[in-house]
């Protein structure tokens, strides 16, 4: 590469930088922007409470694996290396190689093998190379690459064999069992790698001296980087991952512990890789599923031999600092190679988690049984987000969308500027779709391998397949149950959702006898009425009280009736009582809509009483229906019929559903006789987005009353006793009430 291409290089990687760092910004402003607490209230408090703690819970396990991961990389490693260099070439031990490869293009064997070859020549040693591919010819290929860099093969010898059709894993287990027979000595490392990994220079140079180091080191892997031919997308997804991987695997390896040997490269101490109980494991693994019955792994070799490793206690490490290629060719569709990688290495990793879990912290280490447990937990958490954005889609609440949208950005941007820091893969706008589009797939994925486990495909290995599912009607009633507990399990997780959203209450639903009068009730159609259409007129300095009470005296019973107060002051010099059922007494928001009380001290009263009716209501017209006032006829500005009511309303009977909400109460002098809102016999009510303010006697009476729910209150008062009053006061819920003393 030319000096001019690479300072190319440098500078779109800063300018990619710059745009997801600029994304970042803009999605944090706009969260300011659009800061909206009614409407953004989709899932009331308790799902809040919920959404809250899994947000800590998540990202607060993220901060940990980044704190975690630059601990190993920046401070422990960089002192292990030190003492690396420090250890003299001839102090290595010697090296064999198992390398495994089945017709590769003949570019990807050069590349690979030639590698191999001059790596060779910095050692002290030869090095063994035991090579199984799909022929004797490709094999005298590889041996010829081999020679136009070693003519001699002086610092290489050279064992072969040709695969019996059966697979990698038996390929693999022939080759470890070959290279057991040739007494090779009890110190020599053995490299497990696959033919389309390309080894950089000094990759044995570096990781050699780790187990010099190390006694109880069984194993260890090293950082990946892609090559790939004929996708772009899959290059850059592949470039995403694998920088992913980097990250985490430096995290759990603080812990002298990994997650995965990766099939790329790995190197095994001798004493491990050759005994034969390792190459049986290699060779025939096999899981005991309740529903698939006994089935052998297809692919994962290196999951084996990490649990093998595992199972016996040796500690593990990554080498962040050691590259290896991972060659990859494309051909076909993007989206399908990428699903069936996905398919595989998450079933992989989830046929082996819970083995790896059942041995316990003891054997895995507390931080890494850890990551195993969240590995079976976090593709659930991973569909809170769009979940959520989906329900947000469905209610047309586009305000929320969009914020969901801003943070999903600016937390997803500031992901990628973390794992790409200081990367050889350089960060890209394309990776900001891709890592939403993975994250969300994934876990889909994920979902549905775990309740398939014994569905196997390995497409780039000659299209392997292994399935236990069986024939008739043994396959039926396994293939159903696995559809239904996939189906299933994503149905509980959207009524999980729409539950925190407050859009179904499955307790409710499935006793229907919790609260027998909020089941039975069916409320009648809303009819919105607008106040100042009835003389109630803002900030005029004249009392709104009589106007606004009229209107509500004259609401006929039988409809549910939302009264929409104006922006502004409105002045009360009298109670306001409320005496009906089905009412919404509604304003535009706290510190929008002002109450304003200018009710004298001698009243004794509230500003706001809510009570049914002392005795049967007078079915003269001449009086007003609920409070003995006289009437006034009123005017209607809309079509809503407000002619008195002549129904009376039994004494007995409690009200129900009245809504307060959006509005700010005031007291421009204190009124310590006064109290500002009482609510006497109610049920089933809510008082929302409201600011009681200081100047009362008390804030909230509650006296006979079940099932009211306080949501989004704030309450001036310097004193405890002045806040909420509950006298009989059954199931009060409290969500979000704030108190500034």
């Amino acid at each position: 590469m030319t000096k001019s291409a690479r300072v190319r290089n440098i500078l779109q990687a800063y300018i990619n930088f710059l745009f997801v760092i600029l994304i970042a910004t803009l999605s944090i402003a706009s969260l300011r922007i659009l800061k909206d607490s009614e409407r953004l209230d989709i899932l009331g408090y308790s799902g809040l409470m919920s959404l809250g703690f899994l947000g800590m819970w998540r990202w607060g396990w993220a901060i940990l694996q980044l704190i975690r991961s630059h601990i190993y990389l920046y401070i422990v490693f960089p002192h292990w290396r030190r003492k690396a260099k420090k250890i003299p070439v001839e102090q290595l031990p010697p090296v064999c190689l198992l390398v495994p490869t089945y017709k590769e293009e003949p570019w990807i064997t050069k590349r690979v093998f030639s590698a191999i070859a001059k790596e060779a020549k910095t050692l002290a040693y030869p090095i063994t190379i035991l090579i199984t591919s799909s022929s004797n010819s490709e094999n005298a290929e590889i041996l010829n690459v081999l020679k136009s860099v070693d003519p001699e093969l002086s610092r290489i010898r050279v064992i072969t064999q040709v695969q019996t059709g059966e697979g990698k894993r038996k390929a693999m287990a022939n080759g470890l069992r070959e290279l057991a027979r040739l007494n090779l000595p009890k110190h020599t490392i053995v490299a497990l790698m696959d033919g389309d990994s390309e080894i950089t220079p000094g990759t044995l140079r570096g990781c050699l001296p780790f187990f010099c180091m190390f006694p109880k080191m069984g194993a260890l892997t090293t950082d990946e980087l892609p090559i790939v031919n004929g996708s772009y997308l899959f290059s850059e997804w592949f470039h995403l991952r694998l920088s992913q991987r980097h990250h985490q695997m430096s995290s759990v390896s603080l812990s002298s512990k990994i997650m995965c040997l990766t099939g790329r490269f790995s190197l095994f101490r001798a004493e491990a890789a050759l005994d034969p109980t390792f190459a049986d494991k290699l060779e025939t693994d096999t899981l005991d599923d309740w529903l698939w019955g006994r089935f052998k792994f297809l692919s994962g070799d290196d999951k084996s031999t990490w649990y093998w490793l595992l199972q016996r206690g040796y500690d593990m490490i990554y080498v962040p600092d050691v590259i290896v290629y991972s060659i990859e060719t494309i051909s076909g569709s993007f989206t399908n190679r990428a699903y069936q990688n996905m398919r595989r290495w998450f079933g992989n990793m989830l046929r082996n988690s819970d083995r790896a879990i059942s041995l316990g912290p003891g054997k895995a280490g507390w931080f890494m049984w850890f990551c195993l447990l969240d590995q079976r937990i976090s593709f659930w958490t991973s569909l809170v987000t769009p979940g959520i954005l989906i329900i947000t889609l469905l209610q047309f609440n586009w305000l929320a969308v969009v914020v969901i949208l801003c943070w999903v950005f600016f937390t997803r941007s500031l992901v990628l500027t973390i794992i790409f820091w200081r990367r050889d893969s350089y960060l890209k706008p394309i990776h900001l779709p891709m890592l939403l589009i993975s994250q969300w797939s994934a876990a889909i994925v994920k979902i549905w391998t775990q309740m398939n486990l014994a569905q196997q495909k390995w497409t780039n290995r000659g299209s392997q397949s292994i399935s236990a599912e069986g024939t008739g009607f043994t396959r039926f009633v396994k293939l159903g149950t696995s559809r239904f507990l996939y189906f299933s399990q994503l149905f509980g997780l959207a009524v999980a959702l729409s539950w925190l959203a407050g859009i179904i209450n499955p307790p409710q639903m499935v006793s229907g006898l919790r609260w027998s009068q909020e089941v039975s009730y069916q409320p009648p159609p809303t009819q919105i009425i607008i106040a100042t259409d009835y003389g109630v007129i803002p900030s005029d300095s004249r009392d709104d009280s009589q106007p606004l009470q009229k209107l509500i005296d004259k609401l006929p019973p039988q409809n549910r009736i939302e009264i929409n107060l104006p922006i502004g002051e409105i002045d009360l010099y009298q109670p306001l009582v409320i005496a009906r059922s089905d009412t919404i007494l509604k304003g535009e928001g706290r510190g929008r809509t002002i109450l304003v009380s200018h009710a004298s001290q001698n009243q004794r009263k509230a500003v706001i009483i809510i009570k049914p009716p002392s005795a049967k209501i007078s079915t003269t017209r001449s009086q007003s229906p609920q409070l003995g006032l006289k009437s006034n006829q009123i005017t209607p500005a809309n079509n809503v019929s407000l002619a008195g009511a002549s129904t009376p309303i039994p004494t007995s009977h409690n009200l129900h559903h009245i809504d307060l909400e959006g509005f700010t109460l005031h007291y421009p002098k204190p009124a310590p006789s006064l109290d500002s809102i009482v609510l006497e016999n109610v049920t089933q009510s809510t008082i929302k987005n409201i600011h009681l303010q200081d100047g009362s006697r008390h804030s909230l009476i509650l006296r006979n009353t079940e099932n009211i729910t306080l949501e989004y209150v704030t309450i001036d008062s310097k004193s405890e006793t002045k806040q909420i009053i509950k006298t009989n006061a059954v199931n009060t819920q409290i969500k979000g009430l704030t108190v500034d003393s």
